[in-house]
């Protein structure tokens, strides 16, 4: 998975050193994958997000002031962030206002920080289980990586990432992973108010 960080020139102490690069406009309404989908961190948040909205017994529900956002484009939104270490909802309603894709697509009618907050609220569940799916895909795909019969791996030892109980133990890893991002963003967005 490629690492979406871009470093700030050190003379300018102004700019953050690092910041997290979003590809929002991938998760936008009525974008088409791209090539090669299942190699990042915004396709894994996509199935995931579309298998939750299909799967899940209680409608995702998005408030009605945060614009012409489907729900699995919401879903999808809210939960990579919180995959990609944004939390707050007002640093998610200011990445949204930045994609020009974004925005189109919504015809300019960006969700505000306190539809997220109600987003969130409303649909803690779906998030969690998109959450889960998406940090679950991730796993599979590294697991992937480091399996004995990729011929591009190297002569390193490869961890026993095979079995029920590797299977076990990543659901747990998921659902505790996706369970504290939430809490952070709750709590994050308790202290800016």
């Amino acid at each position: 998975m490629k690492d979406d960080v871009n470093s700030a020139p050190d003379n300018n102490p102004k700019v953050e050193r690092e910041t997290t690069v979003l590809h929002l406009n991938q998760l936008a309404p009525g974008h088409a994958p791209t090539a090669s989908p299942e190699d990042t961190v915004t396709a894994f948040v996509a199935r995931a997000a579309a298998e939750t909205v299909k799967e899940s017994p209680v409608p995702v529900v998005v408030p009605k002031t945060a614009g012409p956002v489907p729900p699995e484009s919401m879903l999808g939104v809210v939960s990579y962030c919180y995959a990609k270490g944004v939390y707050g909802s007002n640093d998610i309603g200011r990445k949204l206002n930045q994609d020009p894709a974004f925005r189109l697509s919504c015809q300019n009618e960006v969700p505000r920080p306190e539809d997220i907050r109600r987003f969130r609220r409303l649909n803690r569940e779906a998030i969690q289980k998109t959450l889960e799916k998406a940090l679950q895909f991730a796993r599979a795909k590294v697991a992937e990586a480091w399996s004995p019969s990729n011929p591009f791996r190297g002569r390193s030892p490869a961890p026993a990432i095979q079995g029920a109980g590797q299977q076990e133990e990543t659901q747990s890893f998921a659902r505790r992973e996706a369970s504290e991002r939430i809490d952070k963003a709750t709590f994050i967005d308790g202290m800016s108010m």
